[in-house]
């Protein structure tokens, strides 16, 4: 699940409120390369009664393709994780601001157009860049701009400078935690994945609302044949074009290793008494 701490529409509470409604039980804030949401996502967590886990989508490549790479678990503040993510949204806010440069040149933005001020622990993403192009009257809506400027193939087009998976995966263990493959039946080829395995990778993400049964059947089997934990998610952005409001449409039952890492809300404390005074 994402929130407004990248590319979400409602903010980390808003989204623990939202599941919560919709009656999940356990639950991950994965934004896309921070962790500056997960806070205040925890705290509303917990008061709403539900375990949470701490969690992060971190963009990766594995033989030249891009992976998205699923953190959990890890311990929130850990220094070589923090520094890696810091990275990461640098090279985020340095990617919105050469399609915003690009795209400026072409007059398909005016010419005083600037990048977002990026919040601390934030990054900027793509829909930053669509919603300066929907308000400069370019494109009609998120689906247009994507279609015609903001995806592979489009000629004003910025590659995402990426770090390598096996990179991703040496820091996640060493804050802690593990790491899975989000969506790979995102046309993921299966030499990507095996590469992955290869690397350490720890599980794979099953249930996505981008696979059908057939595909949900052949990445249970990969994982299973493998000796990888399965996870899924509904990927949800609260966006219409991107995700749909799908929050409590997929459900799984977590397994032992994602169980033994989420956190719940402290006991409170027993009420004090008079005995003894």
């Amino acid at each position: 699940m994402h929130s407004t701490a990248s590319d979400g529409r409602l903010s980390p509470e808003e989204v623990m409120v939202l599941a919560h409604e919709m009656g999940l039980e356990m639950v991950a804030l994965t934004d896309h390369d921070t962790v500056h949401g997960i806070v205040d996502a925890r705290r509303a967590a917990f008061r709403l009664g539900m375990g949470f886990l701490n969690g992060c989508e971190v963009s990766s490549k594995a033989l030249g393709t891009e992976v998205h790479l699923l953190a959990y678990g890890f311990n929130l503040g850990h220094s070589g994780l923090d520094a890696f993510l810091l990275t990461q949204q640098q090279r985020r806010n340095d990617r919105a601001a050469e399609f915003i440069s690009r795209l400026k040149k072409t007059g398909d933005l005016p010419p005083d157009s600037k990048p977002p001020v990026p919040q601390e622990g934030k990054s900027i993403a793509r829909p930053h860049s669509a919603k300066m192009l929907i308000d400069a009257g370019t494109v009609t809506d998120f689906a247009d701009a994507f279609q015609r400027f903001l995806t592979p193939g489009c000629k004003h087009f910025v590659p995402k400078p990426l770090p390598d998976g096996r990179e991703v995966v040496d820091v996640v263990h060493a804050a802690g935690g593990v790491v899975v493959l989000a969506h790979p039946g995102h046309q993921m080829p299966h030499r990507v994945v095996l590469q992955l395995f290869d690397a350490g990778l720890d599980g794979i993400e099953v249930v996505h609302p981008s696979h059908d049964e057939n595909l949900e059947i052949y990445y249970r089997d990969l994982a299973y044949q493998h000796s990888k934990f399965i996870t899924g998610g509904s990927d949800f952005h609260g966006q219409p074009k991107h995700g749909g409001m799908t929050l409590g449409d997929y459900w799984i039952k977590p397994g032992p290793e994602i169980l033994n890492m989420t956190q719940m809300a402290p006991a409170a404390p027993p009420a004090p008494t008079n005995k003894g005074i």
